[in-house]
């Protein structure tokens, strides 16, 4: 048998997208177990055939290159004691958004967008200074001169592309939200001091896949990310994807997600929103409407605006877009806020805060808006009042 290599570069990988017996192949995720060091990956898959493309430590896993035929071998050393657990699906990713009125062009006097104003976010002092945001997405255009002073690094988890530059326009659309700086142009940001780092998962057409999203977020664990906005959706998961919620959110990983625009029918959240990890961000519309396409089910934390969202737009120019990818960035530019007012909070507690803030919508059910409407004055008034008890509670015990 020929032995299971590791690919490098993106020719390494169109090289071999067909075994030598004409078959195609396809991209599988193997994970093994825990007690299995990434030192011994590699040696493991030693005797199948295939190719190794990509380690993927977040997981305990790797992803893989093979034929229907060729997946076989690395099958079977599940059913042994090789240490290999489970073979599964590179489960395809996209993004979350129904485009809008388009307004190109640069705007030289700053607006706030209404979903900001409807946010509640009030005469707070914090701007999400200092904190680390990671957009994953199709990138962030960081020359945009709304987001330039803000955009603090990057990582490509496509392979073949080096550059986290947005070559789709969601992602930067998504940033603006989340933090365009308050500069007297373009749009204000729910926390324009916010380090933001682009995350690239999807290509140009909005598409991905799990393996590229698992190497994102690992990335994020990595450069101690605190809170990271996925404005995608997928309607199938696996372990894996379910591994990787969760390894994130033991690593402290306070996880934003756009719930989906498969609505208006029931229990039609999308993963990885889907998951109790994740704060699943459904959309409302000026009129306090929720957004007929926003999905629906039990698993809606929390509603934010998400129709008709002006935004930064790659090269100096803005847009008007709509979708729950509108609606959760509202949410992850709050979480920053929060995060300056009190680095110790967990992503439990976070997650607790905006829902017990949050405006409930009267005539609304649970399914379609979640606790309510985003309100960051309430949430940061919650948390001001949960560090005067701490500080109480020391007090008395000294």
């Amino acid at each position: 048998m020929r032995r299971c290599q590791r690919l490098g570069g993106n020719l390494g990988v169109q090289s071999f997208r067909f075994s030598a017996t004409g078959r195609p192949r396809e991209q599988k995720i193997v994970v093994f177990d825990q007690n299995i060091s990434r030192n011994q990956w590699a040696e493991i898959l030693a005797n199948c055939r295939g190719h190794i493309l990509r380690e993927l430590p977040l997981v305990n896993g790797v992803l893989v290159l093979v034929d229907e035929e060729e997946i076989a071998d690395v099958q079977a050393l599940a059913q042994s004691r090789s240490g290999v657990v489970r073979v599964e699906d590179d489960i395809d990713i996209e993004l979350a958004y129904e485009v809008g009125k388009v307004q190109w062009g640069p705007r030289f006097r700053e607006d706030v967008p209404w979903g900001v104003k409807r946010i509640n976010i009030g005469d707070a002092s914090q701007t999400g200074n200092g904190v680390n945001v990671g957009i994953l997405d199709t990138g962030v255009d960081s020359r945009h001169p709304d987001l330039a002073g803000n955009i603090k690094g990057g990582y490509s988890a496509i392979a073949g592309i080096d550059s986290a530059s947005d070559d789709n326009g969601h992602g930067t659309h998504v940033a603006g939200t989340i933090g365009a700086l308050q500069n007297s142009i373009g749009v204000l940001g729910v926390a324009p001091r916010a380090n933001i780092y682009a995350i690239k998962v999807l290509d140009a057409k909005g598409s991905g896949k799990l393996s590229s999203l698992i190497d994102g977020i690992g990335w994020c664990v990595e450069k101690g990310i605190k809170v990271v906005n996925m404005s995608l959706s997928s309607s199938t998961e696996n372990q894996t994807f379910r591994d990787m919620v969760q390894s994130a959110r033991k690593a402290g990983i306070t996880m934003v997600c756009a719930a989906g625009n498969r609505g208006p029918g029931s229990n039609s959240v999308g993963y990885p929103a889907k998951y109790v990890e994740s704060i699943a961000v459904a959309a409302i519309d000026e009129n306090n409407n929720i957004a007929n396409f926003s999905s629906r089910g039990r698993e809606i934390s929390i509603s934010a605006p998400g129709v008709d969202i002006l935004s930064t737009w790659p090269g100096k120019q803005y847009r008007k877009s709509t979708g729950t990818s509108m609606a959760a960035p509202h949410v992850t530019g709050a979480v920053a806020l929060l995060f300056e007012a009190d680095p110790s909070l967990s992503p439990a507690d976070v997650k607790s805060l905006l829902q017990a803030s949050a405006d409930r919508l009267d005539g609304v059910s649970s399914d379609e808006q979640g606790a309510g409407v985003l309100n960051v004055s309430q949430a940061l008034s919650r948390v001001s009042k949960k560090r005067v008890r701490e500080v109480c509670v020391m007090g008395v015990a000294t």
